[in-house]
């Protein structure tokens, strides 16, 4: 079984219920996020432009000359990406995509994450990776990403990762966004001189390729982009979505727990 050509087709705002999600992904979906760090290939089809700019789409994602800075394409783990919330041994494990730049992402950092961080992260219910993306529909994406990355380096990556979102219009349209970025890193207690090294030595750059090329093997469509426990969703769906999503998932774990093996496929009545 592979995950590599399974298209994110669960937009914002035609976000189908969580149970109907998982009915289309069951039996076995729990053994799907074993196979992300292996996964090779994927399909490179761009996808028509979406009607609100604020969200990134394949057009940019995929092709060259939607992406400003091309960096050398390397395989490397999803598990050697990103950044990590909670607990490893955590029964959901959802993985992110997701760009600086967007106005989508922002919407789910500010509105929504906040309280998965509290109720589900931090209590041991969910793992969540964060991979830094860059899908070359905004400005300064690519920047971003790198300061996250570079503030990464420091272990400032959580408090740069809420900042970066939440003052999102102050450095989105920039010509020189670099100020804002300083800033930010010096707010958080980061070593000012080590980040500005990091960011003129383009140190994040094999990590950002490797994050865009794992989201396309993984047929990423636009961001935000998630994967848990194997299924994929969409867009930036309302912390009331999440909520009954990880409750689907929790009540078939159970199930599969019970009886010993894989669900029955048969999630709970949407």
């Amino acid at each position: 079984m592979t995950f590599c050509n399974v298209e994110f087709t669960h937009q914002t705002r035609q976000a189908k219920r969580p149970a109907r999600v998982l009915r289309e992904y069951s039996p076995g979906f729990a053994v799907l996020f074993i196979l992300l760090a292996g996964c090779g290939g994927g399909n490179d089809a761009a996808e028509g432009s979406a009607a609100n700019p604020d969200q990134s789409v394949t057009a940019a994602m995929l092709t060259e000359g939607g992406i400003v800075d091309r960096f050398e394409a390397q395989e490397v783990p999803l598990v050697e990406l990103g950044f990590e919330y909670g607990a490893r041994e955590a029964p959901i494990k959802v993985v992110e995509f997701s760009d600086y730049g967007c106005g989508y992402c922002r919407r789910f950092h500010t509105e929504t994450f906040p309280t998965l961080l509290e109720d589900y992260i931090e209590t041991g219910k969910v793992h969540w990776r964060y991979v830094t993306y860059v899908s070359g529909m905004f400005q300064n994406g690519t920047a971003a990403a790198f300061v996250a990355e570079c503030a990464g380096e420091q272990g400032f990556f959580k408090p740069v990762n809420d900042l970066l979102y939440q003052r999102q219009g102050d450095w989105k349209n920039l010509g020189d966004p670099f100020p804002v970025f300083d800033e930010l890193a010096r707010e958080v207690g980061a070593d000012v001189e080590e980040f500005n090294a990091c960011l003129d030595e383009r140190r994040p750059e094999s990590r950002v390729r490797s994050g865009m090329v794992s989201g396309r093997n993984l047929g990423v469509r636009g961001t935000p982009a998630f994967v848990a426990n194997g299924i994929p969703v969409m867009g930036a769906q309302p912390l009331e979505w999440w909520v009954e999503f990880f409750a689907t998932i929790e009540e078939a774990l159970a199930e599969m727990a019970a009886g010993g093996g894989e669900p029955s496929g048969q999630a709970p009545p949407p």
